[in-house]
């Protein structure tokens, strides 16, 4: 049977065009703060927190500064927000590598990776820049220490699970998590000043092998 086709003064229907999804009031607002905050990271990072104005941040974003005052009341709360954004994404960071087969396997250096990705990166330095000056600032302190502590807090929880299923004991866990966390936040403050990755990374593969002893040891007891 011959198939069927159209007449020759006919076209093929086409389908509609699909639809434009309006954003939300929600959305556009949810977008703006993120550019903002976006931009402020950036000014941190290459002026500091001293030269860092609202309204050079607003320039960044491609906003007023109107626009940047409707959504953030002054530069504290824009940079708290900012730092708080940027711990969030390290959260999600580590998270992602304690998740990974490897590092039940060798949780010392997955630990290790997800510091060095913080403090070895710009998380740190852009954070460090509200940090300093909140030693002297009560308002800013006051907003930015809860930041902090829920970084800290959920940090170590993801990886005292990863040590425990490792078989390492809470308070041996806790102890490896902490001196590799000082060893390598102090490193990275030397590092602002002394670029010296190939003694860093040379220290470092020394303290993984004294940490995976120390997790083997008590792992494995020697009999008495």
């Amino acid at each position: 049977m011959p198939s069927a086709s159209l007449p020759e003064d006919q076209t093929e229907p086409q389908p509609p065009a699909p639809r434009r999804e309006r954003r939300t009031q929600a959305d556009r607002t949810r977008a703006t703060r993120e550019k903002l905050m976006q931009a402020a990271i950036d000014v941190l990072l290459e002026q500091g927190y001293g030269r860092l104005t609202t309204k050079e941040v607003a320039r960044v974003a491609g906003v007023s500064n109107g626009a940047l005052m409707h959504h953030f009341a002054s530069k504290a709360e824009l940079v708290v927000a900012a730092t708080a954004m940027v711990y969030e994404e390290a959260i999600v960071r580590g998270q992602r590598v304690a998740q990974t087969a490897d590092a039940d396997l060798n949780p010392i250096e997955g630990y290790l990776s997800d510091c060095l990705s913080v403090y070895f990166d710009w998380p740190f330095i852009a954070a460090l820049e509200s940090i300093v000056v909140a030693r002297t600032d009560p308002e800013l302190l006051e907003q930015i220490l809860p930041v902090m502590e829920r970084y800290r807090t959920t940090c170590d929880d993801i990886w005292l699970k990863v040590f425990k299923r490792a078989g390492l004991p809470s308070s041996r866990a806790k102890v490896l998590l902490n001196l590799t966390l000082n060893l390598t936040r102090g490193m990275a403050i030397n590092r602002l000043w002394r670029h010296d990755d190939r003694n860093y990374q040379s220290y470092l593969k020394e303290w993984v092998a004294i940490a995976e002893r120390e997790m083997a040891a008590s792992v494995n007891p020697a009999n008495p």
